[in-house]
């Protein structure tokens, strides 16, 4: 199969995001407590706009557009919102929308009303 984005570049890019999203949900559920919550709540300021960078990055070193996961990762930035594992389901639809054969983008685009959104996507 030819990926656009390797099994080991997803390992990595999931070992990246997984715990930023684990410490984000960390952070909502203990920001009541006095010195802990604000605690995690400057260290989830540090590493959201990092975790992004980095990732963006890569995606567009990959010459990918990466447009789910830019949107996943601002959606991160909405408090409340920000418990779910967001970040982490934008890579994986990032990923799948990379890897996707072109038989199937062939496929899809033959569905009325989704060749613009494919082509948007890729």
């Amino acid at each position: 199969m030819n990926s656009r984005i390797g099994i080991v570049e997803i390992i990595i890019m999931l070992l990246i995001v997984i715990p930023v999203d684990i410490l984000e949900a960390i952070a909502d559920f203990t920001s009541g407590i006095p010195i802990l919550g604000q605690i995690f709540i400057i260290v989830m300021w540090l590493a959201d706009p990092i975790c992004t960078f980095a990732i963006g990055f890569w995606l567009w070193m990959k010459r990918l557009k990466g447009l789910w996961y830019i949107a996943g990762s601002m959606l991160e930035w909405i408090p409340g919102i920000d418990a779910l594992p967001i970040r982490t389901g934008a890579l994986l639809l990032t990923i799948h929308l990379a890897n996707l054969p072109l038989a199937e983008v062939t496929k899809i685009m033959q569905k009325p009303g989704l060749k613009r959104l494919v082509f948007k996507l890729r």
